[in-house]
């Protein structure tokens, strides 16, 4: 047995075989943040805790929730800096969606902070259907489950309010409503299983669809990581493998703009350099008042408000952009795991493909908060 410290939550964490039990951590997941007040109905009998004092309310009931300076009001009446509640049985409903689990508001200045607070492989009953069509091939939604679960390992942070995000942010979770039989099942058979590298949860990420060439971490985020490097993916036929858009001089104006830079009436934009995936490094705008060129991240950034699906792309006009693939482009391509499972590669080759010299263990774990 080893204790990891995972971003200051302490966790006992023990891997081993494929047939160790699981005991699940809680995983806390942004919904909202709502400045002024916030509401959350409970269908029946609930209990809850203010700032750790516990109570219980014996009936249904909506809760409204508003934050000032750091303090949370319920009903006008100062109440504390967070309030939990957990129903009996049944749901939380916020904002017309069904979550297990528990919901925490915290105060954080003149906003509150919405929180569910569920074990993980709920939590992921939630994610893989919102993260990847429930009707694709098993093994892909095996892939996806793990490298969802080993995400949000990777992520528990005890020193923060929430762990994750309910957005593509961090990765999509939309609770109960979007739950399916398949994706349940893609869960419960890699029920604990996490991808690990040198002892530690591997950092694994993923996109929708590489356009044909998996982008390093080095080359997007400035980081090496030896199992997240550049290499030829596989075929993909999803919508986004190549698409053809052209840029509006107006909008570009807009973005460059609002991130400095003044270029007047926008004429034409020229990639100047790729990385090793054959994504965009740096590229110039050139205008009626002056050009700017921009490097890494400042290109990237302008390439997704520009509305780009990724930086994999050249030009074939002064503003016609021709492009492959959906997202950063780093770790897992979806559409690249339903192509593998297409051709009858298991969730463990395809995991192995994407996140090469990690390995697949199950976990037993005693979360402390």
């Amino acid at each position: 047995m080893s204790a990891i410290v995972v971003r200051g939550c302490l966790v006992a964490l023990v891997l081993m075989g494929l047939g160790c039990a699981l005991a699940q951590p809680l995983v806390r997941v942004l919904l909202d943040e709502r400045p002024g007040a916030a509401s959350v109905r409970i269908d029946g009998p609930h209990r809850g805790a203010i700032d750790g004092r516990p109570f219980t309310t014996p009936f249904a009931l909506t809760w409204s929730v508003a934050a000032v300076d750091g303090r949370l009001y319920v009903d006008a009446v100062p109440v504390g800096r967070q309030l939990e509640l957990a129903p009996d049985a049944g749901e939380v409903v916020w904002d017309g969606a069904r979550y297990r689990g528990s919901v925490r508001f915290v105060a954080r200045g003149d906003t509150v902070l919405i929180v569910n607070v569920v074990d993980i492989e709920s939590y992921l009953r939630g994610v893989v259907p919102a993260e990847m069509q429930a009707n694709w091939p098993l093994e892909a939604l095996r892939a996806q489950a793990v490298a969802a679960r080993t995400y949000t390992m990777v992520n528990l942070d005890a020193g923060a309010p929430y762990d994750v995000c309910a957005t593509s942010d961090c990765q999509v979770y939309r609770g109960i409503g979007i739950e399916h039989a398949r994706t349940d099942q893609a869960v419960l058979s890699t029920a604990g299983q996490v991808l690990t590298f040198g002892g530690a949860y591997a950092r694994t990420y993923y996109h929708s669809d590489s356009g044909g060439v998996v982008a390093s971490s080095a080359e997007v985020w400035g980081m090496s990581i030896p199992y997240l490097s550049a290499f030829r993916d596989v075929a993909s036929d999803g919508p986004h493998a190549r698409w053809d858009v052209r840029l509006e001089p107006a909008m570009v104006a807009v973005q460059l703009t609002a991130s400095g830079h003044h270029v007047g009436a926008v004429q034409r934009v020229r990639v100047l350099s790729y990385s090793e995936s054959g994504r965009v490094a740096s590229l110039e705008v050139v205008g009626s008042a002056g050009r700017v060129t921009l490097h890494g991240l400042s290109a990237r950034l302008q390439a997704r408000a520009w509305g780009l699906k990724s930086t994999r792309f050249e030009m074939v006009g002064d503003l016609a952009v021709r492009g492959w693939g959906w997202g950063h482009g780093v770790g897992m391509s979806q559409y690249g795991a339903r192509a593998l499972a297409l051709a009858g590669h298991s969730y463990g080759q395809i995991l192995g493909f994407y996140y090469p010299d990690t390995q697949l263990q199950r976990l037993t774990t005693v979360a402390v908060r």
